[in-house]
């Protein structure tokens, strides 16, 4: 998928730096280092559903309370 970032200066630095040592294109460094960071997450995972959207396994349910409390945060 072809998209459009921006990230901090020193997060790019970082990412491009990477890439050149590994040999590789930006994209997939930072696709890589998104989902490592994801499964790194305690608690937590992502996974992509059969219809092409992501899901996500918490630490506990998610209420209909705490989707109302970010409902009115927004």
């Amino acid at each position: 998928m072809r998209t459009t970032l921006d990230v901090p200066d020193e997060a790019y630095s970082i990412a491009k730096a990477l890439a050149r040592d590994q040999n590789r294109s930006l994209g997939p460094v930072v696709g890589d280092l998104i989902l490592q960071s994801v499964k790194r997450a305690e608690g937590a995972s992502i996974q992509m559903s059969d219809y092409g959207f992501p899901t996500f396994r918490c630490t506990r349910p998610v209420t209909s309370e705490d989707v109302t409390a970010l409902v009115h945060e927004q």
